[in-house]
C-alpha cells in the first residue's frame, strides 16, 4: 500500500463522490485485490472490473444535477454509468486498496457516434469526458474504462487495455483506418469530481439537453 504523505494525501482520502469509505465499494475493492501485493496488478484487476463489469450507457446522464448520482457506490449498484461516474468508481476503488487516483477530463469527438446521440446532443462533441489517473510506480497511468468490451464489439469501436506501464486512451482511428476518437480540449486533473463546473459548461454547451441551472429538459 503506498503509504499517505502530504503530495498524495488529497488523492487517497474518500470524497462524497469517491465514497469508499461505504461497505460496498471497500468490499468490492477487497474482494478484486484478494491475494494481489503489486499496485500494478491491483490496478489492472480494479480497470477491468469497472471496464466491463459496469456497462457503459448514458441513460442516466440527464440525472447528472443529482450529485448523488455520481457516487461511486451507486454506480457500483446500478451496474452502469456514463464515463464520469465509471471513472469516479475506479478512482475509489483505487483509493480504497492505497493507490492515488484523480480525475481528467477532455473533450472528445467521438466519430462513430450514433445518430440518435448526436441527434439527442447537438453535436458529437463530448464535454467533460472523464478518466482516471492513477500513481503507479513512480508515475501517474491514464487509464479510460468508459466503453465496456461488449458494447466495443458491437459497435466496432477499439477497445481500450490497461497494462499498468502505458496509458490506457482511446484510439484515434479503428482497425480499418477510419476516425474514432479526437481530443479537442484538455480539461485539467482534479482530486476530486467537479460536479458544479461540468453541470454550469454543459448547461452553456448543450441548451436543448440542460437548461441554465444544470437541469435536464425532457423532450
Amino acid at each position: 500500500m503506498t503509504q499517505i504523505n502530504g503530495n498524495f494525501e488529497e488523492t487517497l482520502k474518500p470524497t462524497f463522490f469517491m465514497n469508499y469509505d461505504h461497505p460496498s465499494v471497500m468490499k468490492k475493492a477487497k474482494e478484486l485485490t484478494a491475494g494481489i501485493e503489486k499496485d500494478v496488478e491491483k490496478a489492472i484487476k480494479l480497470f477491468y472490473f469497472v471496464r466491463d463489469g459496469v456497462r457503459y450507457s448514458v441513460k442516466d446522464s440527464r440525472k447528472s444535477f443529482d450529485k448523488k448520482e455520481w457516487q461511486a457506490s451507486l454506480t457500483l449498484e446500478k451496474g452502469y454509468g456514463f464515463c464520469i461516474p465509471k471513472a469516479i468508481l475506479l478512482a475509489a476503488l483505487a483509493r480504497a486498496v492505497g493507490i492515488p487516483s484523480r480525475l481528467h477530463f477532455v473533450d472528445i469527438v467521438n466519430h462513430m457516434t450514433s445518430d440518435r446521440l448526436k441527434k439527442d446532443m447537438g453535436s458529437n462533441l463530448f464535454i467533460f469526458h472523464g478518466f482516471v489517473e492513477l500513481f503507479l510506480d513512480g508515475r501517474w497511468v491514464e487509464a479510460n474504462c468508459a466503453f465496456d468490451k461488449e458494447l466495443c464489439m458491437r459497435k466496432k469501436f477499439p477497445w481500450v487495455d490497461f497494462d499498468g506501464i502505458k496509458d490506457g486512451l482511446f484510439a484515434s482511428t479503428t482497425e480499418d483506418g477510419e476516425a474514432f476518437v479526437e481530443y479537442m480540449k484538455d480539461r485539467g486533473v482534479y482530486n476530486d469530481a467537479p460536479h458544479q463546473e461540468v453541470l454550469q459548461t454543459w448547461a452553456s454547451e448543450y441548451p436543448n439537453r440542460y437548461d441554465e441551472s444544470g437541469k435536464p429538459i425532457y423532450q
